[in-house]
């Protein structure tokens, strides 16, 4: 048997085709069989406040697809063109990392391209933490 297995924690809540359902007492698991299920755990749901890089707002898009707040037909289309320039960014990095998500998002396997979108955010994370610091170590242009 294959599918999307999700182990939830007591309490725990996620979406599933936009419904939201909240596990029971006690950890359990929970398979999910269709492959067109779109599935977001809440706790790895971003709030609009913590949108505030490029990938973020990729992951944040594929979300509200995913919690039927937008529509895939109309923002797929502008999701795949972000990738594209953020294909520029991490090329140097691995050629393959957004070629990955490209192909997850053409699929609609949104709940792994997320998934995957979380390692991105990571490295993104890093790339700016490095840009920044060397930003503040350089010296600033004295205008007389």
């Amino acid at each position: 048997m294959s599918g999307l297995v999700l182990k939830l924690a007591a309490g725990e809540r996620f979406v599933v085709n936009g419904a939201t359902l909240e596990n029971g007492d006690k950890p359990s698991t929970v398979r999910v069989v269709d492959d067109d299920a779109r599935i977001l755990r809440c706790r790895d749901a971003l709030r609009p406040a913590d949108v505030d890089t490029p990938t973020k707002r990729i992951y944040y898009a594929i979300q509200l697809i995913i919690t039927g707040d937008l529509q895939e037909e109309e923002v797929l289309p502008a999701i795949i063109e972000e990738c594209g320039r953020l294909e520029d960014v991490f090329e140097t990095i691995d050629k393959k990392l957004i070629a990955v998500l490209r192909s997850m998002l053409g699929r609609g396997n949104f709940y792994s391209a997320l998934c995957h979108l979380r390692n991105v955010i990571a490295i993104e994370a890093e790339l700016l933490k490095h840009a920044n610091s060397r930003q503040s170590a350089e010296p600033h242009a004295r205008v007389a």
